[in-house]
């Protein structure tokens, strides 16, 4: 009996688990994770939160080059007159607001003081957001160094104020 029930929370636990968004080629593998208050709608994989809501979502990034990097630059696009950034942290990570037209817009964050070797990982970034208005678009994050071309992952959002 214990087995049965102990099988039946696996698949619940995967059938609810979020899926992460992930680049699928390039120099560099890009990952995006729910945290906090931000959920993921089965099957299409898109993130939910609900307007006047804190929400955070983790940003991973992961050298698949052949070489070390240390000038990693992000570029997480999305707009924010409707999705407000709120904070950000992570060790080694420098963060600026930027608006701008769709692509530009968000939040663009640089490395300072760290050195990925090839098949490490970049320290994890936490997004701190709160939906203002109710719409639906793309977290996207291009992730750019020197000499590469960008890497990119991207996930699919709504924001909902409806009661």
């Amino acid at each position: 009996m214990k087995y049965v029930l102990g099988a039946a929370a696996a698949l619940v636990l995967a059938a609810t688990a979020a899926p992460a968004a992930i680049a699928g080629s390039g120099w560099a593998g890009v990952e995006l994770n729910t945290v906090s208050g931000w959920y993921p709608l089965q099957p299409n994989g898109r993130w939910y939160i609900r307007g006047g809501m804190p929400g955070s979502f983790s940003v991973d990034v992961t050298n698949r080059s052949d070489h070390d990097v240390s000038d990693l630059y992000l570029r997480i696009s999305f707009p924010p007159s409707k999705l407000e950034v709120v904070g950000y942290e992570g060790d080694h990570w420098d963060c600026w607001d930027v608006e701008g037209g769709p692509g530009v817009e968000g939040v663009h964050c640089r490395t300072a003081g760290f050195l990925a070797g090839p098949g490490k990982s970049f320290p994890t970034l936490l997004v701190r957001t709160m939906g203002r208005e109710h719409h639906t678009d793309t977290l996207d994050v291009y992730a750019e160094t020197a000499g590469e071309v960008d890497a990119h992952a991207g996930v699919p959002y709504s924001v909902d104020l409806s009661t």
